[in-house]
């Protein structure tokens, strides 16, 4: 898959920046510092993923999605389907945006849920719902 797919299928359609591109460095930082193993691989796959992006948005290399990160894009690929569930319960239609950051977070649901009018306490609870099953 090129990255200009990926981006129309699996995104909200905005520019990857370098500074989202420097917070998954510091993301891996974390987790070396932890020595956490896990946490390093999926952070570094990650710091490649949004590399990757960036060199698109920033010089319009459309290549083949990189090998290398399979598995951080199959993560954001997996989210899709979360994000759907998310905005029909908040009474949105499922495909409001191709937006698939991370779900996990309820601070992220809450901010990204904000730009469609759904206020703080709904994006909570659509959280606790969908993604904390209660």
């Amino acid at each position: 898959m090129k990255v200009s797919d990926y981006l129309k299928e699996y995104s909200n359609g905005e520019r990857i920046t370098f500074r989202e591109f420097l917070c998954e460095v510091q993301e891996l930082i974390v987790e070396i510092l932890k020595f956490n193993r896990e946490g390093i691989k999926e952070e570094f796959e990650d710091v490649l993923h949004f590399l990757q992006l960036w060199l698109y948005w920033r010089f319009n290399i459309d290549g083949e999605i990189w090998g290398i990160t399979k598995n951080s894009v199959r993560k954001f690929m997996n989210r899709k389907a979360f994000w759907q569930e998310i905005y029909l319960f908040v009474g949105l239609p499922r495909e409001t945006s191709n937006f698939c950051g991370n779900c996990k977070k309820v601070h992220k649901v809450i901010n990204h849920l904000q730009r469609f009018g759904i206020n703080k306490e709904k994006a909570e609870e659509a959280f606790d719902k969908v993604i904390l099953g209660k």
